[in-house]
């Protein structure tokens, strides 16, 4: 990097014009290989550098071994923009930057400081007000800094100190190791004794360094360094390459380079993206001279800028824990703000909070939910340049999310509401607005959970018996509803929370409403509100496939055990098959004005013929039952399984099922019959039934 005096004046007399062209032409002419550039390591010395109080003077990179028309052969990517640029120091004193940006230049390297012989770090005078004007500008700026480390913890110490430095400025170039021999004896890079490997390992350790930080790290070196004194191969396969070649200008004298951007190729053979091929440019807006460079651009730079969402100074004011374990050096500070305090959501400067910016943009939390460092980087590369707001929000949320996978759901949901009702919600999600619409979506409306003060999902469901028999228990398709129509069609969602109304009757196209209320079924059947609840829909669903089977009694004006009891043709007509009872009186019943709540416990012309057989001479339902209560308990008023126990156990075993008939009187009053029957119990009740009455015989 070239650290120039003010201008190199040269004074060209007339009268020496031609003899020293001459001259010139012959040392032109005679200059062959490399080693000119390699004499310049050992002190040949071109023109004095910047910082002589420093013991620093550079070595003059220049290499006459070059043709017109030499082929560029290694860039680093044959897909590349070659753009214009320049370095600069305090060398070149103020600077009109504009001046410069309207001259062509596209990019600019800003000197922030470097290492004396003696060792010690330095800054360059001019550096904050170079970057300054040249971001201002619109410069793409990248920064260097002229090392002296001999080990890699000075170039870990060189990396921390230019980055330390340069975190309040748009850097969008790489962060460039000067690494170059100065003249002299005392030159501590050079006298450092340090091997090739050694010395590659010192320039890796600060591009490393360098990258912890963000930044695109690069090294700059002239041709004969990189092939010789470090391993630039090894370094261009991690890093980019800087190389300083320089050309003399055709035509003009002994060390007059170019002054202006020529298409010409540097014939260095190895890997680069820079290549510095002048040390004395004129450039608009520059008094004097100044390092001319061309940039390969392959689109792989990354830059950084901190300014928007890093102070050092607040950083340590606002953290003391973090001043206490890192000190209070900037290049410290930032380190542990990238690698802790943006993961761990901390404000770094008093213009960005991320508290706030997660707050007030919902497209953000959306993305990002709550990594933290997401919203520092956009910010800073995006956010600040829309003009968002970077505090304010830092205790209210604006524009929570309301739409999940395309849906609105703002109709039937309030971030700030869910949260105050749903504690259990709050403690696992905060306020993780994008977790919370989640959860609602996915999880509360299932569970019925109220998310807005104007829709409750029960009393939704409770007033309106169309969607109940629509939706059934599907709750989360009952806030869908209202979200698509409901709202829209002015229904009411609140209010009803305990107050069912218009209790669904029909089920499967059947109105069940002659012998069903939910009211009164659920009153007298607890098994059914403990399973049900007030989920009318569910109950009938009940009722029908289970309580008509099971004879419940579903409303006070019919009682499936009185109507069967009244009437003898229903019990001949369907027995034991209940159901059948409740669908004859809904579809008959009712209308023929058939009783149902009387005889609950009498049957009502009980029947005494069984296949065919009238029994009514020895039988009578109510004797029998009340005079052998083991068949009552059995059979209850079901009077035709009470017959066909008579006939087929009851006779056997002697029963009286009459009061007419006594089996041992029939049997003691007549001899011929024990002669005919003996202990046969049953022919004497059929001999009774076909002979013995109408024979006038007497059975008591």
């Amino acid at each position: 990097m070239r650290e120039k005096i003010k201008e190199m004046k040269v004074t060209k007399v007339i009268t020496f014009i031609l003899p020293l062209m001459a001259v010139l032409l012959t040392v032109f002419m005679l200059r062959g290989t490399d080693a000119q550039a390699v004499k310049n390591y050992e002190g040949q010395i071109a023109y004095g550098m910047g910082e002589p109080d420093k013991g620093q003077v550079h070595e003059d990179p220049v290499d006459d071994d070059f043709t017109f028309n030499v082929v560029k052969n290694a860039a680093r990517n044959s897909n590349h923009t070659v753009r214009k640029g320049i370095d600069v120091s305090h060398w070149q004193g103020d600077i009109n930057w504009t001046a410069v940006k309207n001259s062509g230049v596209e990019f600019v390297f800003v000197k922030v400081g470097g290492r004396s012989n003696s060792g010690y770090l330095y800054e360059d005078d001019l550096f904050r007000q170079n970057l300054a004007g040249a971001n201002a500008a619109g410069l793409k700026t990248g920064v260097y800094f002229y090392s002296e480390a001999v080990n890699e913890a000075e170039a870990i110490e060189e990396a921390d100190y230019i980055c330390g430095r340069i975190y309040n400025y748009n850097i969008t170039m790489p962060v460039v190791l000067d690494y170059e021999f100065c003249s002299g004896s005392n030159c501590r890079l050079k006298n450092s004794g340090q091997s090739m490997d050694s010395r590659t390992s010192v320039c890796t350790a600060f591009c490393q360094r360098v990258q912890q930080y963000g930044y695109t790290p690069c090294v700059y070196a002239n041709k004969a360094t990189l092939n010789g004194i470090i391993n630039g191969a090894a370094l261009a396969n991690h890093f980019k390459i800087w190389v300083a070649q320089y050309y003399y200008l055709p035509g003009g004298g002994d060390g007059e380079y170019y002054h202006d951007y020529p298409w010409r190729d540097t014939n260095y053979g190895g890997t680069y993206d820079f290549w510095q091929f002048s040390s004395q440019g004129y450039i608009s807006g520059i008094s004097g001279y100044v390092d001319l460079d061309y940039w390969y651009d392959d689109g792989t730079i990354c830059g950084q800028d901190y300014s928007a969402i890093f102070d050092a100074g607040y950083y340590a004011q606002h953290n003391p824990d973090v001043v206490q374990a890192m000190g209070n050096e900037p290049a410290a500070l930032l380190q542990h703000f990238r690698i802790h305090g943006m993961s761990e959501g901390r404000q770094g400067c008093a213009e960005f909070n991320p508290i706030s910016y997660r707050n007030e943009y919902a497209d953000l939390r959306h993305k990002y939910g709550k990594d933290w460092r997401s919203y520092y980087n956009h910010y800073k590369t995006f956010g600040k340049a829309e003009g968002r707001h970077g505090t304010g929000c830092e205790n209210k949320m604006l524009g929570c999310l309301t739409t999940y996978n395309g849906i609105d759901y703002s109709a039937v949901y309030d971030m700030h509401y869910y949260l105050a009702h749903n504690k259990d919600v709050a403690n696992v999600y905060g306020d993780d607005d994008v977790a919370l619409l989640r959860h609602f979506v996915n999880n509360g409306m299932k569970e019925g959970r109220q998310a807005v003060s104007t829709f409750n999902v029960i009393s939704y469901k409770n007033l309106y018996p169309d969607l109940r028999g629509a939706y059934g228990n599907n709750l989360p398709a009952y806030y869908l509803h209202y979200i698509n129509y409901g709202r829209r069609e002015g229904r009411v969602a609140i209010g009803y929370e305990k107050n069912v109304q218009g209790r669904v009757t029909t089920y499967n196209g059947v109105n069940y409403s002659a012998v069903y209320n939910y009211d009164y079924y659920i009153a007298h059947n607890s098994d059914i509100k403990k399973a049900f609840g007030d989920n009318d829909t569910k109950a009938l669903e009940h009722f029908v496939n289970y309580g008509m089977n099971e004879g419940r009694q579903a409303k006070a004006e019919f009682n499936v055990n009185a109507y069967k009891n009244t009437y003898s043709d229903l019990r001949n007509a369907y027995g034991n098959n209940k159901k059948a009872y409740y669908l004859h009186y809904i579809n008959y019943g009712k209308k023929e004005g058939r009783t149902a709540t009387q005889n609950l416990d009498k049957v009502v012309g009980a029947t005494t013929v069984y296949n065919g057989v009238n029994y009514a001479a020895v039988y009578n339902y109510d004797y029998y039952v009340a005079h052998n209560r083991d068949v009552y308990r059995a059979f209850g008023t079901d009077d035709a399984a009470t017959l066909a126990h008579f006939v087929n156990y009851g006779m056997n075993e002697g029963r009286q099922a009459k009061s007419d008939f006594n089996l041992n009187a029939y049997k003691n009053n007549y001899g011929d019959l024990r002669n005919a029957y003996g202990n046969n119990n049953k022919q004497y009740y059929l001999h009774y039934i076909n002979y013995g009455k109408s024979e006038g015989r007497v059975a008591k």
